[in-house]
C-alpha cells in the first residue's frame, strides 16, 4: 500500500462527528409539532456543483419542515460553501527518499464545493427544524491525485457510499438574545450517516444573519481510531495524528 496515499483514508473525517450528547434540557426538534407538509429537497443548480453529486442529490427524500410563522428556511448556497478536513502529518528522511516530499511537519487538508442543505430555524424560540447537510465524497481532493483515489477506492468506499449526512436535532448553547447582524457561536447536535453507518455527532457553530443571508462555519473534531481505524505510522517515512477536525464553510440563502 502506498504510504503517500494511505495517510488520507482519514476523510472518513468527513462523517463530521465525535461522539457527544447534548443537553438533556433543550428540547429536540422531534418534540416539535410536524408540518403536514413536505418540502421538496431541489439539489443546488448543476452549474455550482459536478453532475455526479446533482444526480446524488436529486435522489434524496424530501425533508419535513415544522410550521408557523416564525420559522425562516435557508438553503446553501453550493458555490459558496465547502466542506473540508484538516489533520497534521510528519514526515520522515524516507520520505524526501522514496516519494519527494518535504520531511517535516505539515497540514493536510481535503475539500470539495459539492455541498449542498437546507436549515429551518426559529431565532425567537433559538430552535432549529427540518434540515439537513449533505456532502458528495468522491469530489473530495487533496494536493494528491494517487491520494484522493486510494480514499475513494478503499477508505471511504464513496462509489458505494457516496453522500455524507448531517441531520441536527438539537441547537445548543444558543445566546439568549441576538440582533441581526451579530456574530453567535452555539452548537448543532444530530445524526451523521456515512458509509451505511449513523452516528451521533456534536459541531461548533459560529454563524451571522444579515438580511436573508446566513454566513457561518461549522467544525468538529475526531479521531481515527474512534472510527475504528489505527493512524498510519510508518516508520522513518510519516506519522499522522490520530485527532483531526473537519469543518464546513457554508452561505445560506433564505427561501
Amino acid at each position: 500500500m502506498n504510504a503517500k496515499t494511505t495517510l488520507l483514508f482519514i476523510v472518513l473525517a468527513i462523517a463530521l462527528s465525535a461522539s457527544c450528547r447534548g443537553r438533556d434540557s433543550e428540547p429536540p426538534a422531534t418534540e416539535m409539532p410536524p408540518s403536514e407538509s413536505l418540502s421538496e429537497s431541489e439539489p443546488p443548480p448543476q452549474s455550482a456543483i459536478s453532475e455526479r453529486a446533482a444526480a446524488a442529490f436529486a435522489g434524496l427524500d424530501p425533508i419535513r419542515f415544522q410550521q408557523g410563522e416564525d420559522w425562516r428556511v435557508f438553503r446553501i448556497e453550493a458555490g459558496a460553501s465547502n466542506a473540508a478536513y484538516v489533520v497534521d502529518e510528519e514526515l520522515f528522511a524516507d520520505a524526501t527518499r522514496k516519494y519527494g516530499l518535504k520531511v517535516g511537519k505539515t497540514v493536510v487538508v481535503g475539500e470539495t464545493q459539492d455541498v449542498m442543505g437546507l436549515m429551518q430555524i426559529d431565532l425567537a424560540q433559538r430552535s432549529i427544524g427540518g434540515n439537513r447537510f449533505v456532502v458528495f465524497l468522491p469530489t473530495l481532493r487533496t494536493d494528491q491525485k494517487l491520494r484522493d483515489a486510494w480514499i475513494r477506492e478503499n477508505a471511504l468506499e464513496s462509489d458505494r457510499f457516496p453522500l455524507a449526512i448531517f441531520v441536527a436535532e438539537r441547537l445548543l448553547e444558543a445566546p439568549d438574545t441576538y440582533q441581526e447582524g451579530d456574530e453567535v457561536t452555539f452548537q448543532l447536535e444530530g445524526d451523521l450517516e456515512i458509509r451505511g453507518t449513523s452516528m451521533n455527532t456534536v459541531w461548533d457553530v459560529t454563524a451571522s444573519l444579515n438580511g436573508g443571508t446566513i454566513r457561518g462555519s461549522m467544525q468538529t473534531r475526531l479521531r481515527m481510531t474512534t472510527l475504528g481505524f489505527d493512524p498510519p505510522n510508518f516508520a522513518n517515512t510519516l506519522t499522522v495524528q490520530d485527532e483531526f477536525a473537519v469543518r464546513i464553510n457554508f452561505v445560506g440563502r433564505q427561501e
